[in-house]
């Protein structure tokens, strides 16, 4: 999986500087995630429009086209079957446990500070579930892919457009507030 554009790279250097974070934070959770991970990784392929679901989606949520839902938004879902895949950093608990139960493919992400979380997830899922996985870093490290994006909204943004999207439709998307389904973070930071 390659980035559609660079420059959905290069913004997590700025993102990363701008909050004072270490890049070899992020490469050391990276290289732990790839050595610990050996899941099958799921053959999946996008075309025409994907919807790209997030933390302010509506409850109840029913997907109209094929989608991949960003974290805890999975929690608003309450039809699986347009899912094509969750995508985690982790931190979207209790919510992603729904994914799992469903068995929906994951695309677990390794930021410098969720070591703990990603391995929760690898803890539920075993190794026999089947799992993308993502860093934020330039570096190129084995049976891992950097798509571009920071938080699990706009990095699913990145992956869909990755993974053959023509275009993208935003359901619970905002600039403005955190959503309810973002699970366990920092909402002044967020």
């Amino acid at each position: 999986m390659r980035p559609v554009d660079d420059k959905l790279v290069k913004i997590q250097d700025e993102i990363r500087a701008s909050f004072g974070w270490q890049i070899e934070d992020d490469i050391t959770s990276a290289r732990n995630l790839a050595e610990f991970c050996k899941n099958p990784q799921p053959k999946i392929e996008f075309k025409g429009n994907v919807e790209v679901i997030g933390a302010n989606a509506p409850e109840n949520y029913i997907p109209t086209e094929q989608c991949i839902v960003a974290d805890g938004a999975i929690g608003a879902v309450s039809d699986f079957g347009l899912v094509k895949l969750l995508v985690s950093d982790g931190d979207g608990f209790p919510f992603i446990e729904k994914a799992i139960n469903e068995k929906i493919p994951i695309c677990l992400h390794a930021h410098g500070d969720n070591q703990n979380e990603w391995r929760r997830v690898l803890e539920l899922t075993g190794k026999e579930y089947p799992l993308l996985l993502t860093h934020q870093t330039t570096e190129n490290i084995a049976n891992m892919s950097n798509p571009g994006g920071f938080t699990d909204g706009d990095r699913a943004v990145c992956i869909a457009f990755a993974l053959g999207a023509d275009s993208v439709s935003l359901v619970g998307f905002s600039t403005s507030e955190v959503g309810p389904w973002s699970g366990i973070t920092d909402t002044k930071r967020k």
